[in-house]
């Protein structure tokens, strides 16, 4: 996983919001009936491979996010059951301890 500084964070939304943009002019033109031009149409099919592209990197990105909760909590389950177990162990400790501490009766 790679991490990213502000300023890219930052400038990758920039880069979005631009994207975003221009291809909500192209489609508003194209449901328009206004004819693309051989630019326009390579810049609106970039832009929706822009998308598609960051999409299938997000969907990734959450997919690995998802695994490593799930690991996590199943982990955590783990260290629960196991605390459980510890504190029944030092419990039966804490009674035999007590039970070899009582007084005997004298006999």
């Amino acid at each position: 996983m790679t991490r990213r500084t502000m300023a890219e964070r930052r400038r990758r939304a920039a880069d979005r919001t631009a994207r975003r943009e221009s291809l909500l002019v192209l489609l508003a033109r194209t449901q328009r009936g206004a004819p693309l031009t051989t630019a326009e149409a390579a810049l609106l099919r970039a832009r929706v491979e822009a998308e598609i592209t960051e999409a299938d990197e997000l969907r990734q990105t959450v997919a690995g996010q998802q695994n490593a909760v799930q690991r996590l909590t199943r982990q955590i389950r783990a260290a629960e059951a196991a605390i459980v177990e510890i504190e029944q162990r030092a419990d039966a400790a804490e009674q035999a301890l007590a039970a070899v501490e009582q007084p005997r009766p004298a006999g």
